[in-house]
């Protein structure tokens, strides 16, 4: 058959202590999962993409590695890296046989891989974690489901290489506490 588009969404997390001793497995773990994946997919539709004249490919990678971190986050921040850096160099290797290949940065985004930290009251994370964030929740399947068919879309074939942050402007938020509009910084 043909392929002209692909969406590379899978990814998995652990938060683990740099210095763990299990950490080189579960490095290699997040690895297979986070860039393998997509750097195999990307290997095994673009050929076919190049037949059909032209396609399109949406990589997830993750505000996490690329613009932001935490403690404990040091195997999931080098894939997601990974994934941006893999994203730039096939949007080059490409562009001129009109495939496009860009990356979406979600932060939080209300998926099963946050269900692990409260599985028995999950709104207490939500209330939580939306406190953070400047549009004052979490984003959602259906936000990054727009997002990624626009990026696939026809309307969108001029962009590639690009890393479209999603994340509510939690990341450009100046300081830890969020100051209410009106409100005067101290």
């Amino acid at each position: 058959g043909s392929i002209h588009k692909m969406a590379n969404v899978a990814g998995i997390s652990a938060n683990m202590d740099f210095l763990s001793d299990d950490m080189d497995r579960v490095k290699d773990l997040i690895f297979n999962v986070n860039f393998n994946g997509i750097w195999n997919t990307c290997r095994a539709a673009i050929p076919y993409m190049i037949r059909n004249g032209k396609g399109s490919i949406v990589n997830y990678s993750s505000v996490t590695g690329n613009i932001v971190s935490d403690p404990g986050m040091s195997a999931y921040s080098a894939s997601k890296g990974a994934v941006s850096g893999l994203t730039k160099a096939l949007a080059m290797e490409f562009a001129d046989r009109k495939i496009s290949v860009n990356a979406i940065l979600p932060g939080y985004i209300w998926t099963d891989m946050l269900d692990k930290y409260n599985p028995d009251n999950p709104q207490i994370i939500i209330d939580k974690l939306s406190k953070g964030i400047p549009m004052g929740r979490l984003g959602s399947v259906k936000d990054a489901g727009c997002l990624t068919v626009f990026l696939l879309s026809d309307e969108a074939e001029y962009i590639t290489g690009q890393e479209i942050v999603m994340d509510g402007a939690a990341t450009i938020v100046e300081t830890k506490e969020i100051i209410k509009k009106g409100e005067k910084k101290i």
